[in-house]
C-alpha cells in the first residue's frame, strides 16, 4: 500500500502532482570513500531517516552517471560538456503536499538535527534547492511505477539547464523551461516520462549539514531539471530537432544530461 491506495492503481503522475513543493539536493560522494559503498550508505541508512520524517510525501533517489553530451547534435550557443568536478553522483527528491508539511519536517527533530548530523558521512559537497510553490509538473508517465526500486526500465536521465548569460528573469526562465521545453517534450511518442522541476537561483543550500561544503563546484549552476525516460536514446536527439534547437539557444547556455542508473523510492 502507498498513502492509502494500492500500488496497482495509481496513477504515477497524478499522485506525484499533488504536491505543492520539492526539494532537489545535487550531492557528490566523499571522494576518500568508493562510490559504492556512499551509494549503499545513502539508500540504506540516510535514505530511511529522511523517509520516515512526518511531512514528506514521496522521496526518490536518482544515482546518476557521467554526463552525455554525446546524445544531442551540436547547436551553436549551447554547450553540453560539464567538467568532472562539476558532476553530481546523486539527486534526492522529496516531495511535501503544503507548505505545512515542509514545515513539520523541517522541525522535527530528525529532519533538523539527525539527518544533517549524518550527512558528512559520505557528502563531500551538497546544493539543495527548493521548487517555487506547484512549479514542479509530472507532465506525462507511460512508465506509471509510483515505488521504482533499481534501474529504470527505459533510459532515463536527469538534464539540468543552465541559462544563457543575460537571459531574463528566473520567472521567465521558468516559464520558458516549462512551456516551451517540457510540453513539447512530453508529447513526443518516444518520450515515456517528463518531469520539470523549475529552481531558483542558486545562493546557499536549502539543507545545511556539519562538515559538507555547501558553495557549487563551480559558475554553472542550474536554474530547472527535467526528469526524461525515453523509449531509446535515439528520441533524446530527436527533441532538439527544426526550430526547437534555435529558441533553446536563446535562452539556455548549457544542457548537461546525466545518465540515471538506478532509482530507489523509499
Amino acid at each position: 500500500m502507498e498513502n492509502g491506495q494500492s500500488l496497482d492503481v495509481v496513477d504515477t503522475a497524478g499522485l506525484e502532482n499533488r504536491a505543492e513543493l520539492a526539494l532537489t539536493a545535487f550531492c557528490w560522494w566523499r571522494a576518500d570513500i568508493p562510490q559504492e559503498v556512499c551509494e549503499a550508505y545513502w539508500r540504506d541508512v540516510h535514505g530511511i531517516m529522511f523517509a520516515r520524517v512526518p511531512g514528506l510525501w514521496q522521496y526518490r533517489q536518482l544515482r546518476l552517471a557521467a554526463n552525455r553530451p554525446d546524445l544531442w547534435p551540436a547547436v551553436q550557443g549551447i554547450s553540453f560538456d560539464a567538467p568532472d568536478v562539476a558532476q553530481p553522483q546523486g539527486m534526492p527528491h522529496g516531495l511535501f503536499l503544503s507548505e505545512a508539511d515542509l514545515v513539520a519536517f523541517g522541525s522535527n527533530p530528525i529532519a533538523r538535527e539527525t539527518i544533517p548530523n549524518d550527512a558528512h558521512n559520505f557528502i563531500g559537497r551538497i546544493g539543495a534547492q527548493l521548487s517555487p510553490p506547484s512549479s514542479g509538473r509530472t507532465l506525462v508517465d507511460r512508465i506509471n511505477d509510483p515505488a521504482m526500486q533499481g534501474p529504470p526500465p527505459v533510459p532515463t536521465f536527469a538534464l539540468c539547464f543552465v541559462p544563457r548569460a543575460g537571459a531574463a528573469s528566473a520567472e521567465a526562465f521558468h516559464r520558458y523551461l516549462t512551456e516551451h521545453v517540457a510540453r513539447p517534450w512530453s508529447a513526443h511518442p518516444g518520450v515515456m516520462r517528463l518531469r520539470v522541476e523549475p529552481l531558483p537561483p542558486y545562493e546557499r543550500s536549502a539543507m545545511g549539514s556539519p562538515g559538507v561544503a555547501h558553495e557549487w563546484p563551480n559558475d554553472e549552476t542550474y536554474l530547472g531539471w527535467i526528469e526524461l525516460a525515453v523509449r531509446n536514446e535515439g528520441v533524446v536527439g530527436d527533441l532538439l530537432a527544426g526550430a526547437a534547437a534555435d529558441e533553446l539557444a536563446k535562452q539556455v547556455g548549457a544542457v548537461h544530461t546525466y545518465p540515471v542508473r538506478e532509482v530507489y523510492t523509499i
